[in-house]
């Protein structure tokens, strides 16, 4: 068993390859694969990136790409890059400029993302902030504020190219403040909500107000007397 006190820093310096494990802190310079489920108070990584394995860290800074095969489970993410998930992850706190990819369910308290997005599953956040500098998918978000919109960046053109379409796409979207731009989906329920320019919506249930912006396109309109 390793104890707290026993625990090592992994430094990373150059194109390498290492055992996952229980470490203190990692440090990645450079270009990495690691073989195994790793466990770390601290994971920092400037460069490339691969973890072949589950990561359980309280922390993770990232400079570039990365890909995750298995779960991730941390308190924060702080990040700008490429970062690959291919299971599902659960955090905190999670800022992320780049391009953010999640193979199954993505869960966090805090979410904010400049730059692109897709989830294969469930994308929940307490508090969503999205501003899309390229195309965005999720089959389902859920959470309490959310609030999607486009950069006034142009670096979109730098990752997802120029003739990208810088939209949110979604199956359906819940939660109880809801601030939404350019923005697809079949359906949108929330307490309050505002539908704004760029939106196309099959329909929107709300229990509080609803705001539609004169260039969005809503099918259907439902006010509900509460909460279903």
């Amino acid at each position: 068993m390793v104890t707290e006190e026993s625990k090592q820093d992994l430094k990373v310096v150059g194109n390498s390859s290492c055992a996952g494990g229980q470490y203190r802190r990692v440090k990645i310079t450079g270009e990495c694969a690691i073989a195994g489920d790793v466990e770390c108070e601290k994971l920092s990584c400037t460069g490339d990136a691969a973890i072949h394995g589950n990561l359980l860290t309280g922390e993770l800074s990232m400079t570039g790409d990365m890909q995750i095969t298995g779960d991730v489970n941390t308190k924060k993410i702080r990040g700008k890059g490429d970062l690959v998930i291919d299971s599902r992850i659960c955090g905190e706190e999670i800022r992320f400029t780049g391009n953010l990819e999640v193979q199954g369910d993505c869960e966090s308290g805090l979410l904010e993302v400049n730059g692109g997005i897709q989830v294969q599953g469930l994308l929940s956040a307490e508090r969503l902030q999205l501003r899309m500098l390229g195309p965005c998918q999720a089959r389902e978000i859920g959470g309490g504020n959310l609030d999607v919109k486009r950069s006034i960046g142009t670096i979109w053109k730098q990752w997802f190219g120029q003739d990208s379409q810088v939209v949110l796409l979604a199956e359906v979207i819940e939660g109880d403040v809801l601030n939404l731009d350019y923005t697809k989906a079949g359906i949108v329920r929330g307490k309050d909500v505002v539908i704004g320019q760029g939106c196309e919506i099959g329909r929107v249930e709300y229990w509080g107000s609803l705001e539609v912006h004169p260039e969005a396109s809503v099918k259907e309109q439902i006010c509900l007397s509460e909460r279903a």
